[in-house]
């Protein structure tokens, strides 16, 4: 029973959140949305911020899943990393510029949630990687590995997130960069074979 109360809590957190972004919600609105009373809702959260980190930890957890569940659809490495980053980069972006109070989640510096935000871009960049692998495998000597590329990626989408206008400007900035990367890892396996 605690759990699904749990559940629920994160689901109407992330709602609010994504209506009112951070600063403007309360424990009060989030026990609202819930269902519960302020009391109900520290027994499960201590303040605003384990809940708001809650949540990332819960969005960042089933976007990975969803791009391991997904890759299988699509066959070439493009196509993966387009998939890959249309789940983790351009849906919540779309999500986070759908309201105004929202878009201060762009940014998401908030130190409190730095842990969580880390540890869900490193578990995005090993997807990444992995998908690299095969395509960076013949140019291992080089020094530059498919775990470095993943960061590199994931970095840049990262600053681009800052600039995109919309979803439609951030996927084509990514796709942009995968235009110019991904020939570049193909010539050096093609140079390595």
């Amino acid at each position: 029973m605690r759990e699904a109360k749990k559940a629920k809590v994160l689901e109407a957190a992330q709602a609010s959140f994504l209506r009112y972004g951070y600063r403007r919600v309360t424990m009060g609105d989030i026990a609202s949305a819930a269902g519960l009373s302020r009391p109900a809702l520290y027994l499960h959260f201590c303040n605003k911020e384990n809940i708001f980190e809650a949540v990332l930890r819960a969005f960042m957890a089933r976007a990975i899943e969803e791009v391991r569940a997904g890759l299988q659809g699509h066959s070439s490495v493009e196509d993966q990393l387009r998939f890959a980053f249309e789940v983790w980069a351009v849906r919540p972006f779309g999500l986070l510029t759908a309201t105004p109070d929202a878009k201060e989640l762009i940014d998401c510096r908030f130190e409190f949630a730095r842990e969580a935000i880390d540890q869900g871009a490193q578990a995005f960049e090993a997807e990444l990687a992995t998908i690299l692998a095969p395509l960076l495998a013949q140019t291992a000597s080089s020094g530059t590995g498919p775990q470095d590329v993943a960061r590199i990626l994931t970095r840049a989408v990262q600053g681009f997130k800052q600039t995109a206008t919309s979803p439609e400007d951030l996927r084509a900035l990514i796709h942009g960069l995968l235009n110019l990367v991904l020939p570049s890892l193909a010539a050096g396996r093609a140079q390595g074979a």
